[in-house]
């Protein structure tokens, strides 16, 4: 009768783990994506009431996750002593 029981928890315990697996996973993209849709949606905004201030913010979007890129990209080689 212990064996079983043993056994129930060990696979209890899987799922417990298998679910802060996942629930890690959401945090980790909410997070990432989570700026992203923050611009996207002020730019949205930006554009009902002027066109051209959201054309405006839409480039400022992009030099910026091109500035967010090339400090990634820095970090990783530093970070891996790449050449």
């Amino acid at each position: 009768m212990k064996v079983v029981i043993k056994k129930k928890r060990a696979v209890m315990m899987e799922y417990v783990i298998i679910a802060v697996l996942i629930a890690a996973a959401v945090v980790v993209a909410v997070i990432m994506l989570g700026k992203n849709v923050s611009s996207e949606m002020n730019v949205a905004t930006r554009s009902m009431s002027d066109p051209k201030a959201a054309v405006s913010a839409q480039k400022d979007i992009k030099t910026q996750a091109e500035k967010d890129t090339k400090a990634a990209d820095t970090h990783r080689k530093d970070m891996h002593n790449y050449d």
